[in-house]
């Protein structure tokens, strides 16, 4: 364990993923973590994102350093994250082989299983983790195949029962997605919004990349006395579905339309990339987003009062306008 006299050394797992680079963009810059040394884990030191990520975010007096990990290798997550106070832990339903079955996808929690063993041998003091809502009971037990969502829940609550002090970031639907053709896509010169969601739903997103940095940051600044066993919902406020092209040509003066595909399109291009096994998980979930109770937040699983982002904090996310002006982003 370090001595308080040594600079803080905070580990970021899924460095070269959306969270994991805006973590490591966030942590260099925060407001009472400038002696903080950076620590991003990457499968390949070599490859271009990893290069890229060192040379964007690199600071004069040389803060971060790149090292070799891989969620599925504990030894590696050892090395990775010997002598270090804090980690960001994210885990993701995408594998390295395709998903098959609902059995494949149990991958994600023997990922989680060896990023906690590590933290725990390693005697992090402050592990700060992407998750999401126990989903099965939020949904009374309807949507059962929510595993991309139950397995970061089930994560979530072994490292609250092995680790010293665990804070959890609950993030929206991502706006990056709209780079994907089950979102968005470009039609005879029109972008045409397209999740399988009616119109006059309200839904919440964020930007991955810029908020669950800001976030993971300013718990890391704060630190455990203050954010200890608590979870912040990183979501911007409701958005109706069919305001995404009325404020895309209002803000990129580029013509769109909201316009959703079928619930089995969807499903179809969402677990193209990840395997047949992924089809139900992804199809449940915005099967759900299509009537999850509008009181709501977070999947429809708390009481706005139940989140202490802005009171704890002093942030909330990024809302689509935001988005859009900071990315210049004007379609797929």
């Amino acid at each position: 364990m370090q001595s308080e006299e040594q600079p803080r050394t905070i580990v970021v797992l899924g460095s070269t993923g959306h969270q994991g680079r805006g973590v490591v963009e966030c942590l260099l810059r925060e407001p009472g973590l400038e002696t903080c040394l950076v620590r991003a884990v990457t499968r390949d030191l070599k490859s271009p994102a990893a290069r890229q990520l060192l040379e964007d975010y690199q600071t004069p007096d040389g803060r971060l350093s790149l090292i070799t990990g891989d969620v599925y290798d504990p030894e590696g997550l050892k090395n990775a994250f010997s002598g270090a106070y804090g980690v960001f832990a994210v885990t993701s339903e995408h594998f390295p082989k395709r998903i098959d079955t609902d059995e494949d996808m149990k991958h994600e929690l023997q990922a989680g299983l060896n990023i906690i063993s590590a933290a725990k041998l390693c005697q992090i003091q402050h592990f700060v983790f992407s998750s999401l809502p126990n989903m099965k009971q939020v949904t009374d037990g309807r949507f059962e195949k929510l595993f991309h969502m139950d397995n970061k829940y089930i994560i979530e609550q072994w490292a609250k029962r092995d680790l010293a002090a665990v804070t959890c970031l609950l993030p929206g639907f991502f706006l990056t997605n709209l780079n994907r053709p089950q979102y968005c896509r470009r039609e005879n010169g029109v972008v045409r919004f397209c999740p399988p969601i009616p119109g006059d739903k309200c839904v919440q997103w964020l930007d991955p990349v810029h908020d669950m940095g800001v976030f993971a940051a300013r718990v890391f600044a704060l630190g455990v006395s203050k954010t200890k066993g608590k979870n912040y919902v990183v979501e911007a406020p409701k958005l109706r579905m069919q305001d995404f092209a009325t404020i895309f040509t209002r803000v990129t003066g580029h013509q769109a339309i909201y316009s959703p595909i079928t619930l089995d399109e969807w499903a179809d291009l969402a677990s193209e990339a990840v395997g047949p096994g992924f089809k139900e998980d992804i199809r449940q979930m915005m099967e759900w987003a299509s009537i999850m109770p509008d009181d709501k937040i977070c999947y429809g699983a708390l009481d706005p009062t139940e989140d202490p982002s802005w009171e704890d904090l002093g942030l909330s996310a990024s809302s689509f306008e935001d988005w859009l002006k900071r990315t210049g982003w004007t379609g797929p």
